[in-house]
């Protein structure tokens, strides 16, 4: 009889003790994942609030992502535009997808020297402009940035522009002079087969020349 109740004693205390153990277990992890979610939801609340924040501009939307301003939309009404720097006291870095798509008012923009990318469609249909340039910094441009642009007569593309995506000058047909200043530059269909006036300046030798060279559209 005293060996029966020793032996029931000591499995209650074994099955007391796995519970209790598991018990702590489950209070420890979910403390730690309502520590994650506040943390997470204080997080989420600071980037709201910073994107809240952030000084209204009159002619441009924008937003900054890591220290850096993309400008999203043109929203003002000048012909001649002048994107600024710096927005928001962040440089301006990018021209975001579609920012100044079918704005059939502008004839020219002046970028800082401080963009580093054109982003895709960033100046689509943009059929009055007729003069943009392209900042030293810019490393790309993504397609179809300037498709549609009808009345854009000539563009020169630093050195430091490593790709220029598919299509990015489709349609534009006043374009009569297009300079390619890098000579490791890969053509990527472009978009310039059918512009019947076009002539390109390129580095000898490089891809681009020959390519123009085949196509009877160097200007050597």
């Amino acid at each position: 009889m005293r060996r029966f109740l020793l032996l029931s004693l000591l499995v209650c205390c074994t099955a007391f003790a796995v519970t209790g153990c598991s018990t702590v277990e489950n209070v420890s992890v979910a403390s730690s994942s309502e520590s994650t979610s506040a943390v997470l939801s204080e997080e989420t609340a600071e980037a709201e609030t910073s994107a809240a924040e952030l000084p209204v501009n009159d002619e441009f939307d924008y937003e900054i992502v890591e220290g850096k301003a993309a400008i999203t939309g043109y929203k003002g009404s000048a012909a001649d535009v002048v994107v600024p720097a710096e927005l928001g006291g962040a440089a301006v870095e990018k021209i975001s997808p579609y920012a100044f798509e079918a704005k059939y008012d502008v004839t020219s923009v002046t970028l800082p020297e401080t963009v580093t990318l054109i982003g895709e469609g960033a100046f689509m249909d943009c059929a009055m402009l007729r003069t943009i340039n392209i900042p030293a910094a810019v490393t790309g441009i993504d397609r179809g940035a300037f498709v549609g642009c009808t009345s854009l007569i000539s563009l020169t593309i630093p050195a430091g522009v490593q790709y220029i995506r598919e299509e990015a000058f489709t349609a534009c047909e006043a374009m009569t002079s297009l300079t390619i200043e890098n000579p490791d530059l890969v053509y990527e269909n472009w978009g310039i087969e059918e512009l019947g006036s076009l002539k390109i300046h390129a580095p000898a030798g490089s891809a681009v020349a020959e390519w123009a060279g085949s196509m009877g559209k160097s200007a050597e």
